[in-house]
């Protein structure tokens, strides 16, 4: 008797994604961004200060807030107290310059770039427990993104100070995916022939953020506080895209959906502490100490057919810009998966032009596991301020 992957599937489904088990390619709605899954598992619709180019996988809009050249990279163990072999890693490349952001996947596992969701080695034998044969299985997303601050990106061409003014005050940002998807679950039931059990597919998506900073002083020297407010929305396969397995005659529906968020970031300024902004410390620090707030909805499938999406709500505290402590809960609102995430972070930042950032979360795991955790880095350099610095300017 064969080694079962769709029991494997099944687990994987019922751990992380309640409800959704007829769709296809699951794995590609695990949030591979740590820092955002720490305000709820499919959190991060409206954050735009997450530099982490992984971030972008909840919403590409927030590419129109990227700043210079950014990779991130994310492991997550996944099951590793149940299935040894089983893991998600996340690699991906942005670039950012002047209200305009691309994102690229890179190198990540398994000769495949982007989100890379391992099952380990599948075995096959027969009736007598004689191994026939054994393989790697896995599926990947690979996404290509493009996000523009729509205000910001007009400043390049338009030489306004209204519009330059404005920016300060608030902004519009809209994003692009387009994800190339794949699957090497293995044959069907009864079949040995290894390619009988791959698929590829695409699926795209749609983001908007808007950011509101009220309270801020244009050009103001002494203003020491700052609160921005921020909206994000973001609807995956609208078009509702399926795919087909090689050697299956039926096709499968391909996830669809949408993520909603509302946020808001207040800080404090090392102007508040004179003898603090006049130091060789603002070249690392800018804010004494940062409390960001989200609030996140994802409806994945259809409310009507019993689906009724889960809920999350995190609180960040961060301080001297170097280290984050974050606390969140996640809801599934049919009830079949309720849990507390909790993570930290540690952050440098020379000038805003060198930037290396690591994230640490724990999250409800499910049945089979109670707790898992998911870690991730950034490492960012702005090039063209490392260019003026260079040249002293």
């Amino acid at each position: 008797m064969r080694k079962l992957i769709v029991l494997v599937i099944l687990f994987l489904s019922v751990t992380n994604v309640i409800c959704l088990t007829n769709f296809a390619l699951i794995s590609s709605l695990i949030n591979p961004a740590a820092s955002d899954v720490a305000f709820g598992l499919n959190s991060g619709a409206a954050d735009i200060y997450n530099m982490n180019p992984l971030s972008a996988w909840s919403n590409p809009a927030k590419l129109g807030y990227q700043k210079g050249l950014s990779y991130g990279y994310s492991h997550d163990p996944y099951l590793e107290d149940t299935f040894s072999d089983i893991y998600m890693r996340s690699s991906y490349l942005s670039f950012g310059w002047n209200g305009i952001g691309i994102l690229m996947p890179a190198p990540s596992a398994e000769s495949r770039w982007g989100n890379v969701m391992s099952f380990g080695t599948q075995e096959y034998i027969d009736h007598e427990g004689n191994l026939i044969s054994s393989f790697e299985s896995y599926e990947s997303s690979s996404k290509f993104a493009v996000g523009v601050n729509t205000i910001e990106f007009a400043t390049n061409f338009i030489n306004n100070d209204f519009i330059k003014n404005l920016t300060f005050y608030g902004d519009i940002s809209l994003g692009y995916n387009y994800d190339i998807l794949y699957s090497k679950l293995g044959p069907s039931t009864g079949v040995t022939d290894h390619s009988n059990g791959t698929a590829e597919s695409h699926s795209s998506g749609y983001g908007i953020i808007g950011r509101l900073s009220p309270f801020n002083q244009y050009n103001a020297t002494n203003q020491f506080y700052r609160l921005d407010f921020t909206a994000g929305l973001y609807l995956l396969n609208p078009e509702k895209n399926r795919v087909t397995y090689n050697g299956s005659l039926p096709s499968e529906p391909l996830p669809y959906g949408t993520r909603s968020a509302f946020s808001g970031k207040f800080s404090l300024d090392l102007k508040i502490i004179p003898s603090f902004d006049n130091s060789d410390i603002r070249n690392f620090i800018d804010n004494i100490i940062t409390v960001y707030y989200s609030q996140d909805n994802a409806q994945y499938g259809e409310e009507e057919k019993q689906n009724p999406g889960t809920w999350g709500e995190g609180l960040e505290i961060t301080f001297f810009d170097f280290f984050s402590i974050r606390k969140g809960k996640y809801i599934d609102r049919k009830g079949e998966l309720i849990g507390d995430t909790d993570g930290m972070g540690f952050n440098l930042n020379y000038k805003d032009i060198i930037q290396f950032q690591y994230n640490l979360v724990e999250f409800p795991g499910g049945g089979l596991q109670n707790r898992q955790d998911k870690t991730d880095f950034l490492f960012r350099i702005d090039l063209l301020r490392s260019y003026n610095l260079v040249k002293g300017k």
